[in-house]
């Protein structure tokens, strides 16, 4: 109950967020794990080189929330692509730029790992981590909203 309980305490522009973010989460996680990547590509933007643009940071902490919300309430614990993809439609909603990274790092074995975070200029939206750790895969330019 405490979920709901936290839920009907935020107010009306938060629960949509949050229902919104859910929704998205749960698109971007389907979308990634059963259609082929050369069929949603055109989805995904562009990826980004680096963040010179800043947004309404009031909006962006909110779709940061819902973002994080979200990842408690859905199923499967989605990884760091969906949570970015969710982030990147939200704010394009919003008419928010924001750029999305793909990095690679080797592990301690030597295999590759893989992850996607999102921000608007410097503000983080999803994907926390040290950026100087990442390869960046296929830079290119900022996208605008």
């Amino acid at each position: 109950m405490s979920k709901l309980r936290t839920f009907f305490a935020l107010d009306s522009a938060d629960k949509l967020a949050s229902l919104e973010a859910m929704v998205l989460v749960l698109y971007a996680k389907l979308l990634i794990g059963k259609v082929p990547p050369r069929r949603w590509r055109s989805r995904f933007g562009t990826v980004a080189r680096s963040s010179e643009k800043s947004g309404d940071l009031e909006t962006v902490r909110r779709v940061r929330l819902a973002i994080m919300r979200a990842l408690n309430n859905v199923p499967g614990a989605p990884n760091c692509l969906p949570q970015a993809l969710a982030g990147r439609w939200m704010l394009e909603r919003r008419g928010i730029a924001s750029s999305l990274f793909l990095g690679t790092q080797r592990d301690e074995t030597g295999k590759a790992r893989f992850h996607a975070w999102l921000k608007v200029g410097d503000e983080w939206v999803t994907g926390l981590c040290d950026e100087a750790q990442y390869t960046l895969l296929v830079p290119g330019e900022p996208e605008a909203a």
